[in-house]
């Protein structure tokens, strides 16, 4: 009978994949479906205990399982900050900003090859929660163009109603952040998260800022991802964001500045997650306001920024939100959304935390969430399954929900797509929909 082996004993390749069982989910994979409200903020310490068992307590066994361990502790960086001051022209940004100490030891220690994903998170004081017309202009990346409050002109095109950059600075792109993250880090996912105005000031975007005080949304978050095959991959993009760097956008300049993060790599999906729209349910005529929302400046096929993404390598789209407003849906979303493969929805907070008296107040009627849930749902129903859909929904080749645990919605949109569409469309699971008689890609499959 042959001896018991220790782990010691073991060859590296198996103790690396043993220690692999422990790696954990990043923290935008933890709530990138969920509230981004309740992102821990940078107080919330984990206790000592909580550690134990995790992929950071294995690193401290021995030498070799942390050599084993370093692959994955720097696979998903997290990346936090409150405000940064740009640097001066000439300037090597990984030399001379205090805030990129992090990439500083990336790449001084050899362990930049391993990271997969970055998540941005700029926290700002929770007292100006909500106050983005002037919290934006302090915290985030200074200067800033700092867009000011921007609203709808007559033909729905968003428009500057004041100064969209601070009086002592000139309206500056923010490429050279871009630039230094991806010269030394060739990321699969990059995620942004922030409040909606500075995450606009961030990415040089213009925003509609006239209904923040009554959503008073602490976050939103912006992920971009691509799949593995493509790293190292030599693409246009590179070259493309090259030159969106000197660009200058004529009479766009008021209220958007280039950004080549959009064509700095051949990213394939993008998730917006919005937060809560709750808080606006309790207004008088709630339906008549705006959400602090940057969805039309990433859906703007207009903007040279925006085109290489949405002409030409986006394939799959994801937009979470709680109770959002049903016009926002129809009049942002369903219009302007590119041509896709795969399109993901979820409007309603994630079962089981649900809990419909969390989102009760006295001055609320909670029937109207479930109202604008069901009429945002008929719309884009409507604009994807009606022969002929919708603009570029034609292109659409698979359609997930992550709202099917309402049964009786779910099996009512699955009665109304085989009536309206059975030839076209057929139930794939619960809340999927594929096109009948077309070869989904087997990368859009297995995504799901």
């Amino acid at each position: 009978m042959a001896s018991p082996m220790s782990i010691s004993q073991l060859p590296n390749e198996l103790v690396s994949y043993i220690l692999n069982f422990l790696d954990e989910p990043s923290i935008f994979e933890q709530y990138q479906y969920d509230d981004p409200a309740h992102i821990p903020g940078p107080d919330d310490v984990p206790s000592s205990d909580s550690f134990r068992g995790t992929i950071k307590s294995a690193s401290l066994v021995c030498r070799l399982w942390r050599r084993c361990t370093l692959p994955l502790l720097f696979r998903n960086v997290v990346w936090r900050f409150q405000h940064m001051a740009r640097p001066s022209s000439g300037e090597d940004p990984l030399s001379t900003v205090d805030e990129l100490e992090f990439l500083r030891f990336l790449v001084m220690t050899g362990l930049s090859r391993y990271v997969d994903s970055l998540s941005i998170i700029i926290d700002y004081p929770v007292t100006e929660i909500g106050e983005d017309f002037n919290h934006h202009t302090n915290w985030g990346i200074l200067p800033s163009h700092c867009p000011a409050l921007i609203h709808q002109g007559p033909g729905g095109d968003l428009v500057a109603a004041g100064p969209s950059y601070d009086n002592n600075s000139k309206c500056q792109s923010n490429n050279w952040l871009w630039q230094t993250i991806f010269e030394h880090l060739d990321l699969l996912t990059i995620n942004l998260i922030s409040s909606p105005a500075i995450l606009a000031s961030l990415l040089g975007r213009p925003i509609n800022l006239s209904g923040c005080w009554i959503f008073r949304q602490k976050f939103h978050i912006l992920s971009l991802s691509r799949s593995a095959d493509t790293r190292h991959q030599v693409t246009t993009p590179s070259s493309n964001a090259t030159a969106l760097a000197n660009t200058s956008f004529g009479n766009r300049a008021q209220t958007t500045v280039p950004c080549s993060l959009f064509s700095i790599r051949p990213w394939d999906s993008m998730l917006l997650n919005e937060g809560s729209s709750v808080k606006v349910y309790a207004t008088y005529e709630y339906f008549n306001h705006v959400p602090p929302s940057i969805l039309p400046a990433l859906l703007d096929s207009g903007d040279e920024s925006m085109q290489y993404l949405l002409r030409n390598s986006l394939r799959s789209l994801s937009y979470v939100a709680i109770f959002p407003l049903a016009t926002h849906i129809n009049d942002v979303l369903i219009p302007r959304v590119p041509a896709l493969e795969k399109f993901y929805i979820q409007i309603v907070p994630r079962a089981p935390s649900f809990a419909e008296d969390d989102y009760r107040h006295p001055a609320m009627d909670i029937s109207d969430l479930w109202m604008e849930r069901n009429t945002a749902y008929a719309q884009l129903v409507m604009a994807i399954f009606d022969p002929p859909p919708l603009g570029s929904w034609s292109s659409l080749q698979y359609f997930e929900s992550g709202d099917a645990v309402d049964r009786e919605a779910w099996e009512q949109a699955v009665r109304y797509v085989i009536f309206a569409a059975g030839a076209t469309w057929k139930v794939a699971g619960e809340g999927k929909f594929v096109r009948r008689n077309e070869k989904v890609p087997m990368a859009v499959l297995q995504a799901t």
